[in-house]
């Protein structure tokens, strides 16, 4: 895949800064690298239509999605993007030409890979909201953990399980 002018970062347009958002492509194959790394697997374009249509919503053939992910169709109906936003946890915001779309993507890259879809999908919704906001749902967050008896730190966490309740390791395959 070219490299995208996003990744070049912004041009200069008559003396004023303007951003080049990825193409469609680009954003479907960012979605398509983090769920392999999230969910430590390859995916054929077959197991990404099955796993999208087993998810509900619109039905998007093996070859369209091919076609959406290489370039080669870029202009899917709303329900498409619904249908795609749903199954990769991400706002249908995501697929727009806007600042908090280009947060979204660039968001995809550094987010934690462990995290629950689940988590993952809170953290991308929020990026949306105002500083206060943000603030306030913060303040419930640490609410709900201390209801569920959840330390503030990760590491103090880990040393109250018991072994039976670690995670086991991954084995590396490569």
């Amino acid at each position: 895949m070219a490299k995208s002018d996003h990744d070049e970062g912004a041009t200069q347009d008559e003396g004023s800064l303007a951003v080049n958002h990825p193409t469609l492509a680009e954003k479907i194959d960012r979605l398509i690298r983090s769920k392999r790394i999230r969910d430590r697997r390859d995916y054929s374009y077959k197991d990404l239509a099955t796993a999208i249509r087993a998810h509900g919503g619109a039905s998007i053939s093996t070859t369209y999605l091919w076609e959406l992910h290489t370039g080669a169709k870029d202009n899917p109906q709303k329900k498409t993007l619904e249908t795609l936003a749903d199954f990769f946890a991400v706002p249908v915001t995501y697929f727009f030409d806007t600042d908090e779309a280009l947060e979204t993507y660039d968001r995809l890259e550094t987010l934690p890979i462990a995290l629950d879809a689940n988590v993952r999908t809170i953290a991308l919704r929020a990026a949306e909201l105002s500083p206060d906001t943000l603030k306030a749902i913060g303040q419930i967050i640490e609410q709900a953990r201390q209801i569920e008896g959840i330390h503030n730190s990760r590491h103090d966490a880990r040393h109250d399980r018991s072994d039976a309740d670690k995670p086991v390791k991954e084995v590396d395959r490569e």
